[in-house]
């Protein structure tokens, strides 16, 4: 019994340690390059500052391949090896050449050392920075389409609703993809979605959000500046993924419901994505390849616009 207390104590304590450092990660993967390049100033400035209070008789390199560690993580290999060989040369200054044995060699021996040791820390922290964002989009990435996932949609559209600016919630289903797949095999489906996700990867901004939420049918999130333009934007997404559609090798369409969010402190919840939804599902109930847009006020209401056909095969202007 106390060996079996032992080990559940042992295994809470390695959670809470795993939280802790999950947390910590999380923290400095968050920060802007200022704030980045502002925390790792300022604990510089107090570790060298600290050290020349104290003196060469105390050792200071540990923290100084500490504070390398937030810059190789939040500001890439060559800010890091700034700071690290900095942190070097201010040291060497503060304190002179008085804490080194005497001799040259060791004097040079010691400096290849500590520009090694930031050179081993950088180099390990970034490898480790590439596979933690690798696993990261892996995780939050669809395998089929390179689309987001739900989670990571809902995750980049909370950073975009904080600015408080108007946006489109676009909720797309394909027409006609059980066919696809009845007719031409599952292998036919997958290639009619990879070929739609990439059709409209290619015609959206950077900053747009794109995700696949299962089967075939795909979230949007865009910012747009005002309502009107909002409506303008919408129709012309609407044309171009139609458009796109028209393009693969087993043509097909697709239906839209569009919801216009206000500007607003609220954030995007499955409220907003059922209302899209429902749009959706009253341009598809007109016959499909049709468009539904209202606003968030509105279509609480039940108000919506009446659907537009999609536009014919001429290649509409690009959304932005």
């Amino acid at each position: 019994m106390k060996d079996l207390a032992g080990s559940i104590t042992l295994s809470r304590d390695r959670l809470h340690g795993e939280q802790w450092l999950d947390a910590l990660i999380a923290w400095a993967t968050r920060l802007s390059r200022r704030r980045a390049w502002t925390i790792t100033l300022l604990a510089a400035a107090v570790a060298l500052s600290t050290s020349h209070l104290i003196g060469p008789e105390v050792w200071f390199g540990p923290v100084y391949l500490l504070i390398v560690c937030l810059p190789a993580w939040s500001l890439g290999w060559r800010a890091a090896f700034v700071v690290g060989f900095a942190c070097a040369g201010t040291s060497i200054a503060l304190h002179g050449l008085n804490a080194y044995p005497v001799g040259e060699v060791a004097i040079v021996w010691n400096l290849a050392m500590r520009l090694l040791a930031v050179s081993i820390i950088v180099i390990l922290v970034r490898g480790f920075r590439r596979s933690y964002d690798r696993e990261w989009q892996r995780a939050r990435s669809d395998d089929l389409t390179g689309a987001l996932s739900k989670q990571a949609f809902h995750e980049q559209v909370a950073v975009s609703r904080r600015r408080g600016e108007w946006g489109l919630l676009a909720y797309v289903d394909l027409d006609g993809f059980k066919q696809v797949n009845d007719r031409h095999g599952h292998a036919a489906g997958d290639e009619v979605l990879r070929r739609f996700a990439r059709g409209v990867s290619e015609h959206i901004r950077p900053t747009d959000v794109f995700a696949r939420i299962g089967g075939d049918e795909f979230l949007l999130y865009l910012s747009v500046h005002d309502e009107a333009k909002g409506r303008i934007l919408a129709e012309r997404l609407h044309a171009r993924m139609n458009f796109v559609l028209t393009l693969i090798p087993h043509p097909i369409r697709c239906s839209t419901g569009v919801l216009v969010m206000e500007p607003g402190s609220y954030e995007l919840s499955e409220a907003e994505i059922a209302l899209a939804d429902s749009l959706m599902y009253e341009a598809k109930q007109h016959g499909g390849a049709a468009l539904r847009i209202a606003t968030r006020a509105a279509a609480l209401l039940g108000e919506t616009r009446s659907p537009a056909p999609a536009e014919g095969e001429g290649s509409p202007r690009r959304a932005a």
